[in-house]
């Protein structure tokens, strides 16, 4: 018997940034998935070097180490664009080792996991978290996400996540924002408490324009004008990735706008996809 676990990828953060005396960030989980398919076999697979390292970790963890567990890894994220295509792969490995071997890791048992290989999202969770990337703690449950979309676009290039989160003057930069950040995250708890895509809109933008003095994007000012004009409820920016997400309501026709953003954006970011955002967190299921 194998296990399938599915893990889900982001459209960069709701919100990032420092506040109440930490980094953190509001976490943008999507329905596209790194899954992991796994069996006990007489010899491991081979692995990308931080799942191979997940995999190893998770054995260790576990008191196990003698267990060779067969890992058939795939994923539909980008990887090098802010999409937590890292943090996919690394909890998935993680639950499928430990299925195949008897037992089912707890979301922060995971997170412990995925933090001793690099700083981490935190989409695993169920629903929207407020997590601290850098220590793997959930500062925050903040439930469920409305119904909404998002169409994906790309500013082109990529982002080294780990050398990002080591830079030494990030903290600093991140508390000269903190009171926009700690207006942000308010607005997102009220967007989340009442439903309202718009109020959870408007606080990543604010997010979003806090962050260019940290990672810039050329493309966010005309981005965020022309997703206005065509109907947005606000930016969704990869706060550590290259991609700009334009948020929409569930109901919101999608086709009308995204012709208007390829007129409007032609040559300055490149469309990736139209995805939804998930409050499954991680599944698993048998085959």
């Amino acid at each position: 018997m194998a296990h399938v676990v599915a893990s889900p990828g982001s459209c960069g953060e709701l919100i990032q940034g420092y506040g109440w005396g930490t980094s953190f960030m509001i976490t943008c989980p999507i329905d596209r998935y790194s899954r992991a398919e796994s069996r006990l076999a007489r010899s491991p697979s081979r692995l990308p070097e931080k799942s191979d390292l997940a995999r190893e970790l998770t054995l260790r963890y576990l008191g196990k180490e003698s267990a060779a567990v067969d890992i058939h890894l795939t994923s539909d994220i980008p990887m090098g664009k802010g999409m937590a295509s890292s943090t996919a792969d690394i909890s998935a490995v993680c639950q499928a080792t430990a299925l195949a071997c008897g037992c089912l890791l707890l979301p922060e048992e995971i997170a412990a996991i995925a933090i001793a290989i690099e700083p981490s999202d935190g989409t695993f969770y169920p629903g929207i978290v407020q997590f601290d990337y850098r220590g793997g703690a959930v500062l925050k449950r903040l439930g469920p996400s409305p119904a909404a979309k998002i169409l994906v676009y790309d500013c082109g290039g990529e982002v080294d996540t780990l050398a990002f989160n080591v830079r030494k003057d990030l903290i600093a930069m991140q508390k000269e924002n903190e009171e926009e950040i700690r207006r942000a995250v308010s607005l997102c708890i009220e967007g989340l408490r009442t439903g309202s895509v718009d109020r959870i809109g408007e606080a990543a933008t604010i997010s979003a324009f806090a962050n260019q003095k940290i990672l810039y994007k050329e493309a966010l000012e005309p981005f965020y004008e022309a997703g206005r004009k065509a109907g947005g409820r606000g930016v969704i920016a990869a706060h550590s990735g290259t991609v700009l997400g334009l948020l929409l309501d569930e109901q919101d026709d999608e086709g009308p706008v995204r012709r208007q953003m390829d007129e409007a954006m032609r040559e300055q970011v490149s469309f990736i996809d139209c995805v939804h955002i998930t409050n499954g967190g991680m599944t698993i299921r048998e085959q």
